[in-house]
């Protein structure tokens, strides 16, 4: 029977689980967490098969590891493994970056194919991991960075998995996906922290903190992880980021000096531009109303011989 393991118990990581678990399988799902009470409430909720606290243990045999860590911690447990994973098994990750990862990836033996991954995820934002559900991943675009130099048959495998637990896989060049993340959650995750940063220095902070409700708590989300991953999430797509920031600066400061100037028809405009920009956004995204992702042509899979029956027993 093959083997799944799913590095981190996270939300991310529990839907994962979750979401296989629902599917007809041939198959058993390892879980490892470097919380060891995160590992053994995800086997007792039945996210997993098996847990094991050792990382190498629970990844020597695998068919196919998911990496669901932050970023940070990607590249130390690639490094960890390298010497441990069996000759044509998978790694995926689901970081919000992806060459800084491919990168790290070359640590690998050639035998081991890596794709890179992120979920988009529409609903989880702020979600706990006792939220976790098998239906986080359902019809979200699930980004796949493959390299000129990746097997055809791990895409084809990364496709597969993708669709089975809901998702609509989208191809994406890694500095372009990068790019792009650096816009939607790279520049926010700055923007939340600056926002933060300029209330709670103000001397007034002890009455703002008081009339802060929903708009404040919105424009100052962090995604839940520890502040050394917020940082190597920014900084290792830094150049990016920056380009961002610089836009946004120049759009405020044209806010600024609208402001200044009363000139309430300045203003009106910028904001009927928002919300109509942002309706739209919000339209296409309830549809599913996106470019059909250019699929590779599916092959005889891997994912299908080793996950969805026929397996090496």
């Amino acid at each position: 029977m093959s083997q799944i393991t799913i590095i981190g118990l996270g939300l991310i990581g529990t839907s994962i689980g979750l979401a296989l678990k629902q599917n007809e399988r041939n198959y058993v799902i390892m879980g490892h967490d470097k919380s060891t009470d995160a590992a053994a409430k995800a086997k007792k909720r039945g996210v997993v098969d098996k847990t094991n606290w050792n990382l190498i243990n629970a990844c020597e045999d695998a068919d196919l590891i998911i990496l669901a860590i932050p970023a940070g911690g990607i590249g130390p447990t690639l490094e960890a493994l390298k010497d441990d994973l069996k000759p044509g098994s998978m790694v995926m990750d689901t970081a919000t970056i992806k060459v800084p990862i491919i990168e790290a990836a070359k640590v690998l033996p050639d035998a081991v194919h890596f794709v890179g991954s992120n979920p988009i995820l529409i609903s989880g934002a702020h979600l706990t991991v006792d939220q976790a559900t098998p239906d986080l991943f359902t019809d979200i675009p699930w980004a796949l960075c493959p390299t000129p130099e990746t097997d055809a048959a791990a895409i084809s495998v990364a496709s597969d998995f993708v669709t089975a637990i809901g998702a609509s896989p989208v191809f994406l060049d890694p500095v372009e996906h990068d790019g792009l993340m650096a816009a939607v959650d790279g520049m926010p995750t700055v923007l939340a922290a600056a926002v933060l940063g300029a209330t709670s220095k103000n001397p007034a902070w002890r009455e703002i903190r008081h009339m802060a409700g929903n708009q404040f708590g919105a424009a100052t989300y962090l995604p839940d992880f520890e502040s050394e991953d917020l940082t190597a999430a920014v900084t290792t797509n830094n150049v990016n980021v920056a380009q961002w920031l610089d836009l946004l600066i120049d759009e405020l400061q044209g806010w600024k000096a609208d402001l200044q100037a009363e000139d309430t028809k300045a203003i009106n405009e910028r904001f009927e531009q928002a919300v109509d920009r942002r309706s739209q956004w919000l339209a296409m995204r309830a549809r599913g109303d996106w470019d059909e992702p250019n699929r590779p042509e599916d092959s005889p899979s891997f994912w299908k011989r080793l996950f969805l029956g026929g397996g090496r027993g």
